[in-house]
């Protein structure tokens, strides 16, 4: 089975394009954010809006926030005592229940950068209690869940290749069904995710177009999940994040160009996974699926990957979708940002000895897929939207990590 091979030409990925261009503009409403009049207190309060607010980790939640000598029309008054979850109460007028945001889509959390435009709302119905629980446990939970998940995906590689390719699918699907039911159980992620492995290829449909459901209707139980956005780190809240997107490659990719418009709305529309890098990287390798590899079409892809991402983007705002991919695109923010990500992946690829240690094996494992013939396309689309995630993200630790493992499968199965 080897959907690469199928005769189309670009003309289909242009229309797969304009399907996607389409979608968001009947679906996305208007943004609701908002600016208000507020101003930042550090202490308590007894009454107004509860919550919590987060920072980024070695940054004070107060840092690069003026604080008021006095109340003023709607504040915020922010403990800073605690650990990465500092207290939080808004007091105005209108203000109770708790707090909720549209830039963290989590009812009860908001960030600390949030407090300086004053886009959270009151009205939520959140268990606070619960909610600290959760995140918490999933916390304490992050690294086990990677190792026990590379276990399996790693035997699954070596003996059931075809398995490793839904594996990642799998995975995601089992963390968010115990993320329904406020589950951070290992054992049942594991069993789960082996159970879920089985499942035929053409099962990945469903999973995609359920995982999208989700990401627009719960993006919370993504949030929690423990595959997930990690929001105690203030860097991402909700939707797809590089080591999701890089699990989940090789199964878009054996769905075939099909599947395009289901997958990069998956990952890349604003109302799901806000994902930038995920749409650059899904385009560059349907486009070699489609066109195969050699440097003429290489530029072809490219073109198009980076034009079709900018125009998706571009609707998706313009249609009133919002995400930090919408802002740092229109609002002039974009040479920034790939500055500041090349300084952030340098880091995180040689920030500890061991860390380079583990992205060079995993680089030798890929440099193994790439050099072992003969390649199905399938294959080298999935390298390349591999180099491109390292180009367009800011994780190279997690892509080469979790790229080398599935890519390994991927060459085994096909």
């Amino acid at each position: 089975m080897r959907p690469a091979s199928r005769p189309y030409d670009l003309r289909f990925m242009w229309l797969i394009v304009g399907v996607l261009t389409l979608v968001p503009l009947a679906l996305n409403g208007a943004s609701t954010a908002r600016a208000a009049d507020s101003c930042v207190v550090a202490g308590t309060h007894e009454l107004g809006a509860r919550g919590f607010v987060v920072a980024r980790p070695g940054h004070s939640v107060l840092e690069h926030i003026t604080v008021a000598a006095k109340p003023c029309g709607t504040t915020f008054w922010v403990d800073p005592r605690g650990g990465p979850l500092h207290a939080l109460t808004v007091v105005g007028p209108g203000w109770s229940g708790t707090v909720s945001s549209s830039e963290t889509r989590i009812d009860g959390l908001v960030g600390s950068a949030q407090l300086r435009t004053g886009h959270p709302h009151g009205g939520g119905h959140a268990d606070l209690q619960e909610l600290k629980s959760r995140l918490d446990r999933t916390r304490a939970s992050v690294l086990r869940t990677r190792i026990l998940l590379a276990a399996i995906l790693i035997a699954l590689a070596l003996f059931a290749p075809r398995r490793a390719v839904v594996g990642g699918a799998a995975a995601v699907s089992s963390a968010l069904v115990l993320s329904a039911f406020g589950s951070t159980s290992l054992t049942l992620f594991a069993l789960l995710t082996l159970v879920g492995s089985l499942a035929p290829w053409r099962a990945l449909w469903v999973f995609f177009a359920v995982y999208l459901v989700v990401l627009v209707v719960s993006p919370e139980t993504q949030s929690l999940a423990l595959l997930g956005p990690h929001p105690w780190g203030a860097g991402r809240f909700y939707g797809v994040t590089n080591e999701l997107e890089t699990l989940l490659l090789a199964p878009a990719l054996v769905l075939g160009v099909l599947a395009a418009p289901l997958t990069l709305l998956a990952f890349g529309w604003s109302r799901a996974g806000a994902d930038g890098g995920g749409v650059l990287v899904l385009l560059s390798s349907y486009t070699v699926l489609l066109l195969g590899v050699s440097p003429r079409r290489l530029a072809v892809a490219a073109s198009v990957a980076v034009v079709a991402g900018l125009a998706f983007v571009a609707l998706d705002a313009a249609t009133g979708g919002s995400s930090h991919v919408t802002h740092a695109v229109l609002h002039g923010g974009l040479p920034h940002d790939v500055w500041h990500r090349s300084i952030v992946s340098w880091h995180g690829a040689t920030g500890t000895w061991g860390r380079t240690l583990v992205c060079a094996l995993c680089i030798i494992a890929l440099a193994w897929v790439a050099t072992r013939g003969p390649r199905a396309r399938i294959v080298d689309a999935f390298l390349i939207g591999i180099v491109v995630s390292l180009v367009a993200n800011d994780t190279p630790q997690d892509v080469l990590f979790w790229g080398a493992i599935t890519g390994v499968g991927l060459r085994r199965a096909v």
